[in-house]
């Protein structure tokens, strides 16, 4: 019992500050209701399809809504880098409710299919900036790396219990017809509009604020050379791929099993989305342990086996009640491989580029979802129902496998040192920095053994490194003179590479003890993408300066 609670304690207690976190607080509720209009519009433009032209039209339909989306997404998402995220997500929000809004108005009023279409298209492409920039704001609005881990854990709550009030809206509106489940859908966002008034993150402003598409589409660029070029993030992005492509065929393929075989009829589709939700919650709640662990592999591969059991399950329901099992298990599944996948990127991307990373994946998944919808009726033709639902599901298990020793080296890099994060947090001129480049720069430090009598810097000599003392006494040696001594916690080096000039001072260790180094380049380029960190720092090294003048001229 005691093992379990050391466990499950810590997340728990992070959960609770995230809860206590106003702004999180109020972010989070405007992405449930974010993620109640989501599954609202999609089965409502699916069913609509359903009812033109069969599954060949839904799968038709899925790329000329979502393929635009896909193309624009790391554009609309780029944004979160070039201005205030939490800006991106409010305005995004609105313009997600006047576009389904529209959409709504068009359905209600009998308007041609094609038009239909059009305007669902449009309205996709405005419903990408919401979940990357939301995303990428968690950061910047907790306060700690496991606060970061619970309020991914409370987002994918928030998209677990939208999404079960989402398929409820859509099942229970479905004989009023896909205009009244849109305009519901239109409601949803624009409260979730207001709840967004008033929160303010510390961050800086970003960019000129001025509007350059091109710019946005080099930053979009650049966040998908980030995912293609490094090797841990193209697993992670092959792994999400191939479970957006499994996604895409489960999602067409579950409309003629809930229309056609179980026959639920429409308000079916409705209901088995509720019931992935379901699963969504129950993710959620798994994911609240799971993912603050400093190794993820094991967790991930889990989730796969876990999504093809339900792919199994949903091939051979022939019952309803399978088909709800089904369903959850899925919901649970796609929730724990969200969760753990974005926080392995989240620890492995720095914050300048953090959204356009997610926009890419955003892009990834859109694109994906849309070629496995077109990939569906081939399946269904090809193999019959029931085994195109087990190919979808087993071909995500055997992704994972095949990538785990990979996923274990991203582990290895990724596994958060304590040490390191506790010294750098206990220093003024980190604390503004978002806690993701502080768990960076910690992953950067060397550390050097110093026994007693050891200059760690000389003075009159080029600064190269920044140091943080990770334990014994260090005396501070100005022209002969001692004029300071450092312990525990204490840092030393900044001065020279601030102000470009030699080392001001001689740091000799007194007894046998350690410090822990940062490269000069990583500890500028640091501090002068963030300004405040960089007034702070050039204030301390400022103060550290006159100090050492009254010293020595005393």
């Amino acid at each position: 019992m005691n093992r379990l609670l050391s466990h499950v304690g810590p997340p728990l207690r992070a959960l609770q500050a995230v809860l206590r976190n106003g702004r999180i607080t109020r972010m989070q509720l405007a992405f449930l209701l974010f993620n109640v209009a989501e599954p609202a519009m999609w089965v409502a433009i699916f069913v609509y399809a359903f009812d033109q032209g069969g599954t060949q039209e839904v799968g038709v339909v899925s790329i000329v809504v979502l393929v635009p989306a896909g193309v624009l997404a790391p554009v609309a998402a780029a944004l979160g880098d070039r201005f205030r995220r939490e800006l991106i997500v409010r305005f995004g929000y609105l313009a997600q409710s006047i576009t389904t809004g529209i959409t709504a108005i068009a359905l209600l009023a009998g308007a041609p299919p094609a038009v239909v279409y059009v305007l669902a298209a449009i309205a996709a492409i405005t419903y990408t900036t919401g979940r990357p920039n939301h995303h990428a704001l968690m950061p910047l609005l907790s306060e700690s790396p496991e606060q970061v881990a619970a309020a991914n854990s409370v987002s994918s709550l928030a998209e677990g219990i939208g999404y079960t009030a989402g398929g409820i809206l859509a099942a229970v509106l479905a004989d009023s017809g896909a205009g009244a489940v849109l305009a519901g859908a239109a409601v949803a966002l624009l409260l979730g509009t207001f709840l967004t008034l008033g929160v303010r993150t510390k961050e800086p402003d970003r960019g000129p604020g001025v509007f350059r598409p091109w710019t946005l589409a080099v930053d979009a660029a650049r966040g998908m050379a980030i995912l293609v070029r490094a090797p841990g993030t193209r697993l992670l992005v092959l792994l999400a791929g191939v479970v957006a492509i499994s996604s895409g065929a489960l999602g067409v393929l579950m409309v003629p099993l809930a229309i056609d075989t179980l026959g639920l009829g429409d308000a079916g589709v409705g209901f088995l989305t509720t019931m992935i939700s379901v699963g969504l919650l129950v993710g959620a709640g798994a994911s609240v342990a799971f993912a603050p662990r400093r190794r993820l592999t094991g967790p991930i591969v889990l989730g796969a086996a876990i999504f093809a059991v339900s792919g199994v399950l949903f091939g051979w329901a022939a019952a309803t009640v399978v088909a709800v099992i089904a369903s959850i298990v899925y919901g649970t599944a796609l929730t724990l491989l969200d969760v753990l996948g974005r926080t392995m990127l989240q620890r492995t991307t720095t914050d300048d580029v953090l959204t356009r990373v997610f926009g890419a994946v955003e892009a990834l998944w859109l694109l994906g979802y849309a070629g496995g919808a077109a990939l569906a009726p081939v399946l269904e033709s090809w193999l019959g129902l029931p085994w195109a639902f087990a190919a979808a599901g087993l071909a995500v298990f055997a992704t994972a496998l095949a990538i785990t020793v990979g996923l274990r080296a991203i582990d290895a890099t990724a596994v958060l040192p304590e040490r390191q994060l506790e010294l750098l947090a206990r220093i003024p001129m980190f604390a503004p920095l978002p806690r993701v480049d502080i768990e960076r720069l910690a992953r950067q430090l060397d550390r050097i053994d110093t026994p007693a009598g050891t200059e760690v810097i000389r003075q009159g000599d080029v600064g190269d490194r920044f140091y943080v003392v990770d334990g014994g006494r260090f005396e501070i040696v100005i022209d002969g003179k001692q004029i300071a001594v450092q312990g525990e916690g204490q840092y030393f080096g900044e001065i020279a590479l601030l102000q470009d000039v030699p080392r001001t001072a001689t740091v000799r260790a007194i007894d046998d003890g350690a410090v822990w180094a940062l490269d000069q380049e990583e500890f500028l380029a640091t501090l002068t993408d963030l300004p405040q960190a960089a007034s702070a720092a050039h204030a301390i090294s400022a103060e550290r300066m006159r100090t050492a003048q009254r010293s020595t001229s005393t």
